[in-house]
């Protein structure tokens, strides 16, 4: 069975135990406008792993949620440690009281009680400011010319901040590498993204 690409705003991590705070969590960002990946929502006859790399990979933003009572599993850690080397930005939702802890891996993320997630929705809809039509098509030159695939600037963070700084010497701006491969799946989805010559 082939599985489906494709991309979203935000990557939900929890634990089984936090399913009630999770659709809390996803009912708030949809409700925004944002599309998110569920990992619950995974069909049972599809390779989950597989599933699960390919979405957080294609995911502007990682949003993980905690209870003060309850033990993360190891799959928030690895899922973590990837949106890490992928420079996305993360954000930890307290489900419960909200002033426990974070474990040590999750500290220098902001954090936020699951009563704040309107904060959270403004962040991370601030950080997927929409590239102009006159950008879009200077990064299609760009990824072009750097004729590297983006299956492969996805699993190469070196390649892919080389991509940006190429991009944004020309364009005179700032956008991070992870930006812009959020751009460039997002033009492959929708079938407006150049083919890269063979050879």
């Amino acid at each position: 069975m082939s599985v489906q690409t494709t991309t979203y705003d935000v990557f939900l991590s929890y634990s089984s135990t936090e399913v009630r705070t999770a659709q809390l969590v996803e009912d708030a960002l949809v409700a925004a406008g944002l599309d998110v990946f569920n990992p619950s929502a995974v069909h049972p006859e599809v390779p989950r792993d597989e599933v699960l790399w390919k979405a957080l990979a294609e995911t502007a933003a990682l949003v993980v949620i905690i209870h003060s009572e309850r033990v993360l599993g190891s799959s928030t850690a690895v899922e973590v440690g990837a949106a890490m080397a992928w420079h996305k930005p993360i954000y930890v939702v307290h489900a419960g009281n909200g002033t426990a802890r974070s474990p040590a891996y999750l500290e220098r993320f902001p954090a936020y009680p699951v009563s704040r997630i309107d904060d959270v929705v403004w962040s991370i809809k601030r950080s997927l400011k929409t590239l102009s039509d006159e950008e879009r098509e200077l990064l299609g030159k760009v990824y072009v010319e750097f004729g590297v695939p983006a299956d492969r600037l996805l699993q190469n963070p070196a390649s892919l901040e080389d991509l940006a700084r190429r991009f944004n010497s020309r364009c005179h701006t700032s956008y991070a590498g992870e930006r812009l491969i959020q751009e460039i799946l997002r033009l492959r989805k929708s079938a407006r993204l150049p083919r890269l010559p063979k050879g």
